[in-house]
């Protein structure tokens, strides 16, 4: 599976714009200040029940979620949310202002294989701002549709002098949405959740079969070479 990837989606970024200029008002600072420097805002447009303007992550099928009432007045913004056709948690804008850091962290209850995404729609950016993931950039424009593997650590800087804005949808797997992921090259068609030993780093792995060469029996031998054959293999394959 892919850490992350352009979806075949893509969706008229002035319409967006327009919208949004209709709840500029209504920034809501972002709940987890120990992860950002500077300004770190949202809107929501979908939130849980019970929670009005809240701007939590969706990713939680025990949850139920409604949207806000602003909703109502963004058409565009609602066909493009109704365009993705998979159960909907959170569905927030997410600003991040000049000379702002969302700093390096994990979202681990984001997992494909576990049945939750996030999906990123830039509505307003700019070329200084570094997107990344396990430090690699991420070159998102306006108006595409972005998938990530946010469980991986990653993070956003804006080295540039206007706001970089994203409309953020939290949703549920479905058949849909692993069929656009197939066609996006995100999974292969029969690509199944990966074993335990495949989610360990490389520098896991290698302390493993350090520790299974120390035994020195043949059985521990022949494991650790078939986990050294494996790394080899996949490091010389195309990311």
């Amino acid at each position: 599976m892919k850490k992350y990837a352009k979806l075949p989606i893509e969706f008229e970024v002035s319409l967006l714009q327009q919208e949004l200029v209709i709840c500029a008002a209504a920034w809501t600072d972002h709940f987890n200040t120990g992860y950002y420097t500077g300004n770190w805002s949202g809107i929501p447009l979908r939130s849980p029940q019970g929670k009005n303007h809240s701007i939590s992550a969706g990713n939680s099928s025990s949850v139920d979620f409604a949207d806000e009432a602003i909703l109502a007045h963004l058409t565009y913004t609602r066909s493009v949310i109704d365009a993705i056709q998979a159960p909907k948690s959170a569905v927030r804008y997410l600003r991040l202002t000049p000379g702002s850091e969302i700093k390096p962290h994990k979202d681990f209850d984001l997992v494909f294989w576990d049945g939750f995404v996030r999906l990123h729609i830039p509505v307003l950016t700019n070329d200084q701002v570094k997107f990344s993931v396990e430090n690699e950039i991420l070159n998102m424009k306006e108006g595409e549709c972005w998938f990530a593997d946010f469980s991986k650590t990653h993070s956003v800087i804006n080295h540039g002098e206007t706001d970089r804005v994203h409309l953020v949808i939290d949703c549920q797997v479905n058949d849909w949405l692993r069929e656009l992921f197939v066609n996006a090259g995100v999974i292969q068609p029969d690509e199944s959740a990966p074993t335990e030993m495949e989610t360990y780093d490389n520098a896991t792995k290698l302390m493993i079969i350090e520790q299974l060469e120390a035994q020195g029996t043949k059985k521990s031998l022949a494991i650790a070479m078939n986990m050294r054959e494996k790394m080899n293999t996949e490091s010389l394959s195309p990311k």
